[in-house]
């Protein structure tokens, strides 16, 4: 739970100057558009009410989950509908709560759904293959399936490579379970490290193949869960430290992983264990200060007046906002804000790396590229287009944008030739 977060934002610049330490090259952001479907007058299929997870294939077509209407849509490289797989429901082929789509080159692709314990596997032409579960069935309580594990298609179909499970969510369904008098499940991998998962069987199977740094934490992380006490239940999200830094990574086209598990500027490209290349950039990550932290607590205190977000009963309220005043009193923080908010690879090999923005919250930084050999190419400024949702072949790139109406549109450009191979 990081919920000062968007909070504190506005305050940082008076304590703070701007990140310093680097001369930037200017990247212009001037792509040329290739297609745009959506808005107010689109087709029926790109009626999109929201913006939702994007994937190209090696092909050049775009996959877009549209969440409310619970499908994908599969577009070609000229903007046109080529299909559109699933529908509302809970059997083959039909979802209830797409949270990704991860697609291979060759056009297949696996779709991660909410409400199910794995993921279903499409053919290239949108047929539906086969489930394959998170987990063995034991008809014992199981944690639902994995919601926000980031995802990347690995090396191969079939292939891919998976962040690990918050350990905080398997703290609490392991106290839920004990309490119910079931066995705890086993986590395989938490979210400081990355598997690559094996598809081809009935159950996903994993291998560690990167674990990352792990910042130290409150000496109460592992303290046992009261499930009747919302303080201790809050207090089990609570434990990371504010700006703690998280692990930033993505998969390039040979199947190496450039990761950043620290506050610092250090990107690392890594295979089968071996560090193959370094970036970086003299940029040091800005410190916390006393009045941050003050700001912070008394910022997050005053919003305990807001409205809950559930209809509760008084005394479930009274309990609730009492658990949440003993967390937000207690809060504690990392020394520094890191520098990297996301990092990016395209099928070229470039690497993108989001530079965590304090001011205005992770989503509108400064981006730098790295090309293929780890040189750094240049940056784009703030006040541009963001972090493109997705990398093509041929410099291709899914951004989502919306109206002056917020209804948003998937757009797809081509990056200019330094920018591509």
């Amino acid at each position: 739970m990081r919920p000062c977060k968007r909070a504190i934002a506005f305050m940082i610049p008076v304590l703070f100057p701007p990140l310093l330490g680097a001369q930037d090259v200017s990247l212009a952001w001037e792509f040329d558009e290739v297609w745009r479907a959506g808005g107010l007058h689109a087709a029926d299929w790109a009626q999109f009410t929201r913006s939702g997870p994007v994937a190209f294939d090696g092909s050049s077509n775009l996959y877009v989950v549209d969440g409310e209407a619970h499908h994908i849509v599969k577009v070609g490289p000229d903007g046109s509908l080529i299909t559109t797989v699933g529908r509302e429901g809970d059997g083959p082929g039909e979802f209830q709560w797409i949270t990704d789509v991860i697609v291979w080159p060759d056009g297949s692709f696996a779709v991660n759904d909410g409400r199910a314990n794995g993921l279903q596997l499409f053919q290239a032409n949108g047929r539906f293959e086969r489930m394959v579960r998170w987990r063995p069935a034991t008809g014992q309580l199981e944690m639902p399936s994995i919601l926000s594990r980031p995802m990347r298609p690995g090396p191969r179909p079939g292939i891919l490579y998976a962040q690990g499970d918050d350990a905080r969510f398997g703290q609490m369904f392991n106290a839920l379970a004990e309490l119910m008098g079931t066995e705890p499940q086993e986590q395989a991998a938490d979210e400081r490290m990355i598997e690559a998962l094996d598809l081809a069987g009935d159950v996903a199977t994993g291998e560690t193949v990167l674990e990352a740094w792990r910042p130290p934490r409150p000496e109460s992380e592992n303290a046992e869960i009261d499930l009747e006490d919302p303080a201790s239940l809050m207090g089990t999200f609570a434990e990371a430290p504010i700006f703690e830094p998280e692990l930033r990574w993505d998969v390039l086209p040979d199947g190496a992983i450039a990761y950043a598990d620290s506050s610092t500027y250090t990107v690392r490209i890594v295979r089968d264990g071996v560090v193959l290349n370094t970036l970086t950039r003299p940029i040091a990550p800005q410190p916390v200060t006393d009045a941050i932290e003050s700001m912070a607590r008394e910022e997050m205190l005053g919003a305990l007046t807001g409205e809950l977000g559930v209809e509760v009963s008084e005394t479930v309220e009274r309990e609730t906002r009492a658990a949440m005043r003993e967390v937000f009193e207690n809060l504690t923080f990392y020394p520094e804000i890191p520098v990297i908010a996301e990092i990016r690879t395209t099928p070229d090999g470039f690497v993108w790396v989001h530079r965590q923005d304090p001011v205005l919250d992770d989503n509108d930084g400064l981006i730098d590229v790295f090309d293929p050999e780890g040189s750094y190419v240049g940056t784009f400024p703030k006040g541009g287009l963001r972090m493109p949702g997705a990398f093509g072949s041929g410099g291709l790139v899914a951004i989502w944008e919306t109206d002056d109406m917020d209804i948003p549109s998937i757009v797809v450009y081509r990056l200019p030739e330094k920018l591509r191979r």
